[in-house]
């Protein structure tokens, strides 16, 4: 609870600040197809593997290319330390898009914490990033731009079957992302997303899940007539889950 109040805090910080300086809101329309889970290599130590395909008006555009990896630890059944590689291909999309597409190499580690209340899990999850994001004028990574970004995720996860075998739940999330360091533009708060859906178990090893995410995207750059852009992306999420 109190980091949902932090979240909110720093949110309502943040359209404050926006209402001062001015901002274009740009709705959009996205689907993300996901593919992500992990594989246990003994009772502590485990592999993480994410695959995204962000696709801008749900499929005609691409939006982005993420392929995520990494090493995890678990220190207890409630707390895990995990850190990887990231590779991400960003792409021209929307009414205010880059003018090439261009790569992005990040390195990241984070801590999970899980609050089992009951049936109820609750998830929290803390991320750090490194971030070396390639040009998007020329589309090249030479010269990169080093940026720092910390994020920090909510979820809660609701059977909605009775017994201890469900197959059916819901789940609901909130993420915000915050960039810093000197190459910030304007952009220290980065984004948000909020989402909401329902998972069901094929078996012990694979869930599908299926929502609706509200992804707020704070563009790093001011328009010609010095307001900043803020994105609307309203984002269907499909994910197949696995853990082996």
């Amino acid at each position: 609870m109190k980091n949902l109040i932090l979240v909110n805090l720093l949110l309502a910080l943040a359209y404050s600040g926006f209402a001062q300086t001015g901002r274009i809101i740009a709705p959009s329309t996205h689907a993300w197809y996901m593919e992500n889970g992990t594989i246990k290599l003994n009772e502590k130590w485990l592999l993480f593997h994410d695959v995204q395909f962000r696709r801008a008006d749900l499929l005609p555009e691409d939006q982005q290319l993420l392929l995520r990896a990494g090493i995890g630890y678990n220190l207890s059944s409630s707390i895990q330390i995990m850190a990887g590689y990231c590779f991400v291909q960003t792409y021209p999309y929307g009414d205010f898009p880059v003018r090439n597409q261009f790569p992005e190499n990040r390195l990241w580690q984070q801590l999970i914490l899980k609050a089992p209340i009951g049936r109820t899990t609750f998830i929290n999850r803390y991320r750090l990033e490194q971030r070396y994001l390639g040009n998007s004028t020329t589309g090249s990574l030479a010269n990169p731009r080093f940026e720092n970004r910390v994020r920090y995720l909510g979820r809660v996860n609701i059977p909605l079957q009775k017994g201890d075998e469900y197959k059916l739940y819901g789940f609901i999330y909130d993420e915000i992302f915050i960039n810093f360091g000197k190459n910030v533009g304007v952009n220290i708060y980065d984004q948000n997303r909020i989402a909401a859906g329902l998972g069901w178990k094929l078996d012990k090893k694979l869930s599908i899940e299926l929502g609706y995410m509200n992804q707020m995207v704070q563009q790093r750059a001011l328009q010609s007539n010095g307001k900043s852009v803020l994105e609307n992306n309203h984002t269907l999420i499909a994910s197949l889950v696995s853990n082996f």
